[in-house]
């Protein structure tokens, strides 16, 4: 595996993805929908380039142990539109300004998945 892979979130291929899939006028659950995509492809790169994820040093246990793998969030996905000059800075801020509201309304985290009740 070369220098830096198991840290590698945005593989051209996934670059490729966002730039054919997104629309600005998707909604929230369709951006979603191509988080899901996108956390797909970067799976199966993965898994074709036979990626291990990054050593870490646990502190409490004095061993080096795998971590686990970063996935592409709704706000990854934001931030990456506008990483890859698909979208200007206003619009950007619509973006996260629209998902925190709706991550208020349902109660969801980054990934979609619902926050634990407190």
């Amino acid at each position: 595996m070369p220098a830096g892979q198991a840290h590698t979130t945005w593989f051209p291929e996934l670059k490729d993805i966002l730039k054919e899939k997104w629309n600005s006028k998707m909604s929230i659950e369709q951006h979603f929908d191509l988080v899901k995509e996108l956390n797909n492809k970067l799976n199966q790169i993965r898994t074709d380039l036979n990626i291990q994820a990054p050593m870490m040093w646990c502190p409490k246990c004095q061993k080096r142990e795998r971590s686990r793998f970063t996935e592409v969030s709704i706000t990854a996905m934001y931030y990456a539109l506008k990483r890859f000059e698909l979208c200007k800075d206003d619009y950007l801020k619509e973006l996260l300004r629209d998902w925190k509201k709706h991550s208020k309304m349902e109660n969801i985290d980054i990934y979609g998945k619902p926050k634990d009740k407190e």
